[in-house]
């Protein structure tokens, strides 16, 4: 090769990198905060999915997580991708959401020695429920809110709502876990994760966490959005990625 085939083939390898180095996204998450009240990890699950998206659309995510109000408020203002933000109509009119990325099922979560029929949110009429404040669950849910039933907002901390539901601040909590997990599942994780708190709180023996049988809401979509103005036909690559995954898994 020639001096002049051997600089023009470098010239080309060095826009080839520059061409698929990854373009970083801001992603926006809404807080998942510990008992000492840091950022948890990201669950596998989640973890996964980012990492997909990254090497099929040769992204790279740069992660921030707020309370979920804050959070709502950079993605409408153009701030970056939000993940995990339920639709309603009024996000709708601002935001264009991802086809689901995957669902979750919100459960009711009670003292074990004070649990209480549940059918649909009626059964709630005069009780107080603890919720993450700036989530929202659903329309049925937000036009009951503070008329059949009170909503106490608490910080995404899961040990903090659990104390306060265990010292009888609130009659139930709102627990958003992914769908392919059962009852007895996450009612086993949530009395092995409250075990360690029990000892100081001072409690009848045997008080633990219960988690009501029939569910609120099931395969809740977890979507991805963006402002309107910020997309540049991000939403739709999302979507092709994400139909190439489920036809992947289909094929297994």
């Amino acid at each position: 090769m020639t001096a002049c085939g051997l600089a023009a083939g470098m010239l080309a390898l060095g826009v080839t990198a520059r061409a698929a180095a990854p373009h970083t996204v801001t992603l926006l998450l809404g807080d998942a905060l510990d008992a000492q009240g840091r950022q948890k990890p990201l669950k596998p699950g989640r973890r996964k999915l980012f990492d997909y998206l990254e090497q099929e659309l040769n992204i790279a995510f740069d992660i921030k997580s707020y309370p979920w109000p804050r959070a709502e408020r950079n993605a409408r203002s153009g701030a970056g991708l939000i993940f995990g933000l339920p639709k309603n109509e009024e996000r709708l009119r601002d935001l264009h959401y991802s086809e689901p990325a995957g669902s979750t099922t919100l459960w009711l979560v009670t003292r074990s020695d004070a649990t209480f029929p549940f059918n649909t949110l009626d059964d709630l009429r005069g009780k107080t429920v603890g919720a993450v404040r700036g989530y929202t669950y659903g329309d049925d849910f937000e036009r009951r809110r503070n008329k059949v039933f009170r909503v106490e907002d608490d910080i995404a901390s899961r040990s903090a709502r659990l104390q306060r539901l265990l010292l009888r601040r609130v009659d139930a909590i709102l627990l958003v876990q992914p769908s392919g997990d059962s009852a007895q599942d996450v009612e086993t994780e949530l009395r092995a994760f409250i075990a360690p708190f029990l000892k100081d709180m001072n409690l009848p023996p045997d008080v633990s966490v219960s988690l009501l049988p029939q569910p609120v809401q099931t395969d809740n979509g977890e979507h991805f959005a963006i402002a309107y103005g910020q997309d540049n036909g991000l939403i739709d690559r999302i979507n092709a990625a994400l139909a190439r995954q489920r036809r992947r898994t289909a094929q297994r």
